[in-house]
């Protein structure tokens, strides 16, 4: 980056993943040979026995619940820091989310509250890897063979990220990914299953198998997001035009690039059809794919490198809390996530030094309206989502731009504490 102005994130997707997706959109060859390859190699990463490419994580999570059993009057365990989409599939299958608590730097499940939630028709625990930092999985894995409950890994934000030496995805039942564009590896858009079960994995395949490809129209226009993205992200075009009008769009009240990426938080009366019906892949995903995990330690290392970086530099602020991780996590950055009392103070006055933020998309679930039947007490989670914020942690930023963001930040969290 360059002239003191960093944006919130910038994609990992290259113009030359976009022309290899753009060949393959344009050709009438087979898609499965490709996807093959892909679900191959994704899986020998992971280190499981099965991986499945699947139209979206939250799909994926239906399936995978389905597949395990999952069904009327049961329960499933669910951190209560989590993206709403989790806990909307559950009630899908006539099973009830149970929330329970998180850490409050580490916003991942709380071991010992996933334990006392445990009931006679708890079936399932999610423990989600969030913003890239790995769950406290021996506890975890210790409790749901103690009591027979299947462990579904949420690896949506953290692929690639190890747990003492051992890739996430590969440390309880099943596990789902997500490849969105803003993710840490992407395939235009699209998700991914793993898991060691062959039954479970037979039977999503052949649910995957009923419907039909996903749209060339929806691929092409994500490539051409993602190149905007690209573009936009590069230090000078920032600058000069999209820095320019967060401030504004902010001034206004409103945040600009959160509306273009976010979406509309809904509870589904029934699993949309759009899920079925174009529930496999294409070529164009998986050629993407592949050239990404190429790609990927590198794009982690560099994630790392920044994020620990932050974590020293910032790590003594006052007003300030960093990240914590369990021990044996090995996090991958996916968000570098600060708290602060007056975390909208903070981010106006990172703004003002070139800093742009974002609250993320983040919901306290467990006292969401939208949950409101299934509404618990966890007091981590609610603090958590009223003060984090998360600071630019992403690839594309020089070792200058990490210690320009620190030394701002230290600035910010001065002034805001006046």
């Amino acid at each position: 980056m360059a002239f003191g102005k960093i944006p919130r994130f910038s994609p990992s997707f290259s113009p030359k993943e976009a022309l290899l997706s753009a060949r393959h959109l344009l050709r009438d060859g087979p898609d499965d040979e490709v996807i093959g390859k892909f679900e191959r190699e994704f899986k020998s990463y992971i280190g499981a026995r099965h991986a499945v490419m699947v139209p979206s994580a939250r799909y994926g999570l239906y399936l995978l619940l389905e597949a395990l059993g999952v069904g009327p009057g049961d329960e499933v365990i669910v951190p209560a820091l989590t993206y709403f989409a989790v806990p909307a599939m559950i009630p899908l299958l006539g099973a009830r989310p149970v929330f329970v608590d998180v850490g409050l730097t580490s916003h991942v499940l709380d071991p010992a509250a996933f334990e006392a939630a445990i009931k006679p028709r708890t079936k399932a625990v999610v423990p989600t890897h969030l913003f890239g930092t790995p769950c406290d999985m021996d506890p975890i894995r210790t409790i749901a063979n103690k009591h027979g409950v299947k462990v579904i890994e949420d690896c949506a934000q953290s692929t690639g990220a190890r747990y003492k030496q051992v890739r996430v995805g590969n440390l309880g039942d099943a596990a789902y990914y997500t490849f969105g564009l803003t993710k840490n590896m992407t395939t235009l858009s699209g998700a991914m299953i793993s898991t060691d079960d062959d039954g479970v994995a037979e039977r999503i395949r052949a649910t995957i198998r009923q419907g039909g490809r996903t749209p060339k129209g929806k691929l092409a226009k994500e490539a051409a997001t993602g190149l905007a993205m690209y573009a936009a992200t590069h230090p000078l075009l920032y600058w000069a035009t999209v820095h320019p009008a967060v401030v504004l769009g902010n001034k206004l009240g409103q945040d600009p690039i959160h509306e273009r990426f976010g979406e509309a938080e809904v509870r589904y009366d029934k699993l949309p059809g759009s899920y079925t019906a174009t529930s496999q892949a294409r070529a164009a995903q998986a050629a993407v794919g592949l050239h990404q995990l190429n790609r990927l330690e590198a794009l982690n290392g560099a994630r790392i490198r920044n994020g620990r970086k932050l974590d020293q530099g910032l790590a003594h602020v006052p007003g300030l809390a960093v990240p914590s991780y369990p021990e044996g996590a090995e996090p991958i950055y996916m968000s570098f996530v600060v708290h602060h009392e007056r975390r909208d103070e903070l981010a106006r006055a990172l703004r003002k030094r070139g800093v742009d933020t974002t609250v993320g998309y983040m919901s306290d679930c467990a006292s969401n309206p939208l949950f409101a039947e299934f509404a618990a007490t966890c007091p981590n989670a609610r603090r958590a989502f009223e003060t984090l914020l998360h600071l630019p942690v992403h690839p594309n930023l020089a070792e200058r731009d990490v210690t320009h963001m620190i030394e701002a930040t230290r600035q910010a969290c001065l002034e805001v504490g006046r």
